[in-house]
């Protein structure tokens, strides 16, 4: 259940240029946060801007009650939320549908099939949702978890992300960047490409439009299962203003927009139509 909170900014940390990353103490928030879901966070200590700004979960601590979200700079609503380095922070959410996470050894939507590993990917600041998933898919499956491939891409060594916390809990991780500084010189879907000529379970994938087509398509071709979480501007982040839609596509091959911010961010990605 999504509510409007006032909570306590802990810290403000700069990994990557232009990217920051808040440390909420927010113990409703990380009791009831999934994967995937989003904040939307009030920028400014007056009314202007007045609209909030959706903002990725990028991590949980449950026990400690601390919520990390990850943000680049793209606007002055973003520019003072840089700025802030303590005080009290407005904050709606949990909101949206997040990711259905795969366990192994069980059986419905949520079950592992057992054919392969799982791959999460991320393009840019796509992989600010993805340390939370790889958080829950470690607690949820443990030792019986298949294995997991993680994937992140980037336009230069110095804007990759996630790629260190994603190591320190124990996942494999592979990097691609355009100009060639770090990994494979490419995007990041070719790794993608070279994971699916072997067999694999499921596919999560956050990142720009450009690079979500791109993943679908292959997801097709291999007829491999997938979720990618879309980015788009969320003005209310209720579904109210209708803003934020996507074009998917029914079991029927019906046509269908649906609201991005209450519908996803996450998506199955056979579902989304890409113009």
């Amino acid at each position: 259940m999504s509510q409007l909170l006032q909570v306590e900014i802990i810290s403000n940390a700069n990994p990557a240029p232009n990217v920051y990353v808040l440390e909420l103490d927010a113990p409703t928030l990380a009791q009831e946060a999934r994967p995937g879901q989003f904040l939307h966070l009030h920028c400014a200590s007056g009314q202007d801007p007045l609209l909030r700004r959706p903002i990725s979960i990028h991590g949980v601590n449950r026990q400690t009650g601390r919520v990390l979200v990850m943000f680049q700079l793209a606007g002055r609503g973003t520019a003072l939320l840089a700025e802030r380095r303590d005080g009290l922070l407005e904050v709606m959410g949990p909101l949206g549908h997040g990711f259905t996470l795969v366990r192994a050894g069980q059986t419905g939507p949520t079950a592992g099939s057992g054919k392969g590993k799982i791959i999460v990917l991320g393009g840019g600041i796509g992989a600010a949702p993805l340390f939370f998933l790889l958080q829950e898919l470690a607690a949820a499956n443990g030792h019986e978890a298949p294995p997991v491939r993680v994937l992140l891409g980037a336009r230069s060594a110095a804007q990759l992300l996630t790629v260190e916390p994603a190591a320190t809990l124990g996942y494999q991780v592979q990097i691609a960047t355009d100009d060639g500084s770090a990994g494979l010189h490419g995007p990041v879907t070719w790794l993608l490409a070279e994971e699916l000529k072997q067999p694999a379970e499921f596919v999560y994938a956050c990142g720009p439009a450009s690079m979500l087509k791109a993943v679908c398509q292959l997801l097709a071709e291999a007829g491999v299962p997938g979720e990618v979480a879309l980015e788009e501007r969320m003005a209310c982040g209720i579904g109210a203003c209708l803003s934020c839609v996507c074009a998917t596509r029914q079991a029927g091959g019906e046509e269908h927009y649906r609201r991005v911010c209450v519908d996803g961010p996450v998506f199955n990605a056979a579902e989304v139509v890409w113009r």
